[in-house]
């Protein structure tokens, strides 16, 4: 894995066990009470964290396997950046993108814990095999900040994994 990645995997690798070994120690009612009917239980906001990740890594898989020139970083391209992390620092509640929107109407933490593990392991992969030369490319579509290279979009992973960590603190407190 190349240098610039290590250090942003490991950060991720890092929450997804803190926010794991947390869930998991909740109460399975805590896990799976929804505070409202239009609310997420502790374990759909945990589904929904590594669906994203999935999604992710689906569309990085994607671009790679087609081949296709990549356009490089630009001063846009770091400002998304930015702006987004900003975005998700933020302590405002604000709807995920429809593409990612969706829950299961009920998830239990154990299987979602498991889908989890393993689209990290395919993340890691992918990660270790990264060509270097695309690095500064522009290769992961958000769908509310535009393109990102792949240090942005690990970056993006982390704040938004981050951006949950009070949702949680609610549902299981």
């Amino acid at each position: 894995m190349e240098p610039v990645l290590h250090p942003l995997f490991q950060q991720l690798e890092e929450q997804r066990q803190f926010l794991s070994q947390w869930v998991s120690a909740a109460s399975p009612a805590k896990q799976e009470t929804n505070p409202a009917p239009d609310k997420w239980s502790a374990a759909q906001v945990l589904y929904h964290i590594g669906f994203i990740e999935q999604k992710v890594l689906e569309e990085l898989q994607r671009r790679l396997a087609s081949q296709k020139p990549l356009r490089p970083t630009s001063l846009k391209t770091w400002y998304r950046s930015v702006v987004l992390k900003l975005f998700l620092r933020l302590p405002l509640k604000f709807k995920a993108p429809q593409v990612v929107r969706e829950v299961p109407s009920v998830a239990h933490v154990p299987a979602v814990l498991e889908q989890w593990q393993k689209t990290r392991v395919q993340l890691r992969a992918l990660l270790e095999q990264f060509p270097v030369d695309l690095l500064n490319k522009e290769i992961f579509f958000h769908p509310i900040a535009g393109m990102l290279t792949l240090p942005q979009t690990l970056a993006f992973l982390h704040q938004h994994h981050r951006h949950h960590i009070p949702q949680l603190k609610k549902l299981l407190h």
